[in-house]
């Protein structure tokens, strides 16, 4: 025994240890904390900024889900630092006939897990793992990891008490419970730091790129056809003043004569074959009058563009950052005779209007404003579908009537069911798989299929005239 006691020491002696020594590696280890969290920090930042919704935005996170990540990385960065600030206050030269000290090697080596190393596997997992499975998980992913990360931080942090088992053996608990509110204090207070002021990045980014509210659409089924979607894009929303405006994909404001010009220039971006089967896109916000609405559209439809997209909202939560929905449209050319020509303007080609009432039976009237009225019935949203597969054939006109107080969301609410009633009536003999075997074939020429896909439009067809009270 004395023997063994010359060569080995199994005591902790804090007597042998400096003030100074001691001042220091808690300053060392609050150092190091507020270092690895500030790494993380920027690191996470940097990460949502790889990663722009369609506007060229940041993903904005909420306030709680930031919070919740701030106070794991900062218990991450609280309990390396501690680790650190351990290895400093034990670690000394040693000399070759020195008496071994097990206790103290024994916390060493356990500390070395938790030192760089762990930085290191911590980062890679983190960077290759969580960094692309949040931004594609959304909201879920605090849900899914919370449990792991919270089991993390225990056993990195029961291997911190694990170590005070060792060093203190009097008033154990005490000591191991006062590190712990000490812990949970300095992690609370560590996570409240902000070094990069996140805030205003965001604020800069939709300013100079504004949210534009589309309005909800009941049909989905042209959302599939999603290789349109880079196409030329017209946007409609309120400005400063409140006053409804034209923007161009950049987000600056242009007037109506300047929509030939961007025309223009995009039709020169596609071999001239391509040319009449471009279709422009329009975000608008779901409450600007329709009636700004449709001068866009008559603008459109004289420079012969008739054939538009209307982005509608995406309620899927995980591709709205990506893309609205679409609902396609063509624009109908009895709008000509809704606005008159303005002064200073040239007169206007007529344009061709296949749908005159002359030439149909039947004209069914639908008002549009606050309340949609079919008929003189006033209708709810979810029943105008139904009431209007009773009008959707060849003989029957439909004629939408625009009060002064219509706004945009009540078109679509309109347009997207008399869609979705039509789109019923074909799928009734099977168009939908028509439909989907054309387009996911779209280089085999079935000529029966397209043969089948027209007299099935020419059958249940929609027919739009449009006028204001």
């Amino acid at each position: 025994m004395k023997f063994n006691h010359f060569f080995y020491d199994s005591q902790v002696n804090f007597k042998s240890i400096s003030k100074k020594k001691i001042v220091l590696s808690i300053f060392l280890g609050l150092a190091s904390a507020v270092l690895i969290y500030s790494f993380f920090y920027v690191l996470r930042e940097t990460d949502r900024m790889l990663f722009f919704d369609f506007e060229e935005r940041p993903i904005i996170v909420p306030e709680a889900d930031r919070q919740l990540f701030s106070f794991f990385f900062a218990a991450i960065s609280l309990i390396l630092g501690n680790s650190i600030a351990i290895s400093f206050l034990f670690s000394r030269p040693q000399k070759a006939f020195s008496r071994r000290n097990n206790k103290r090697n024994r916390i060493l080596n356990d500390q070395i897990f938790l030192g760089f190393n762990f930085i290191h596997w911590f980062t890679m997992v983190w960077s290759m793992f969580a960094t692309f499975s949040s931004q594609f998980m959304g909201s879920k992913f605090i849900a899914n990891f919370l449990l792991p990360s919270t089991l993390l931080i225990l056993v990195l942090y029961l291997d911190t008490w694990k170590t005070l088992s060792l060093v203190f053996k009097k008033n154990r608990w005490k000591i191991k419970m006062f590190h712990f509110v000490l812990f949970l204090i300095l992690t609370f207070a560590l996570s409240k730091l902000n070094f990069i002021d996140y805030k205003s990045i965001d604020e800069f980014a939709y300013e100079a790129h504004p949210t534009i509210e589309v309005p909800k659409s009941l049909y989905e089924n042209d959302t599939y056809k999603r290789q349109y979607y880079d196409n030329l894009v017209f946007k409609v929303y309120f400005n400063s003043k409140n006053e409804p405006r034209l923007f161009n994909a950049q987000n600056k404001p242009i007037e109506l004569y300047d929509i030939y010009k961007i025309l223009k220039d995009n039709e020169s971006q596609y071999p001239e074959e391509l040319v009449s089967r471009i279709s422009v896109r329009l975000r608008i916000d779901k409450d600007i009058p329709i009636k700004f609405v449709k001068q866009i559209e008559l603008e459109l439809i004289h420079y012969n563009q008739p054939n538009i997209i209307y982005e509608t909202y995406n309620e899927d939560e995980l591709t709205s950052r990506f893309y609205n929905n679409q609902l396609r449209h063509r624009i109908s050319s009895s709008l000509q005779y809704e606005f008159p020509v303005l002064e200073g303007q040239p007169p206007r080609i007529p344009i061709w209007n296949p749908y005159e009432k002359g030439r149909f039976k039947d004209t069914l009237q639908l008002y549009i404003s606050e309340n949609i009225e079919i008929n003189g019935l006033i209708l709810p949203v979810n029943m105008i579908s139904s009431a209007l597969k009773k009008h959707i054939n060849d003989s029957t006109l439909v004629e939408y009537i625009y009060s002064d107080r219509a706004i945009y969301q009540d078109y679509i609410n309109v347009f997207s069911a008399h869609k979705t009633a039509a789109w019923e009536l074909r799928g009734a003999e099977n168009y939908d798989k028509i439909e989907e075997s054309i387009y996911r074939n779209q280089f085999n020429r079935d000529e029966e299929l397209n043969k089948e896909r027209d007299r099935l439009r020419e059958k249940y067809p929609i027919c739009i005239t449009e006028h204001f009270q």
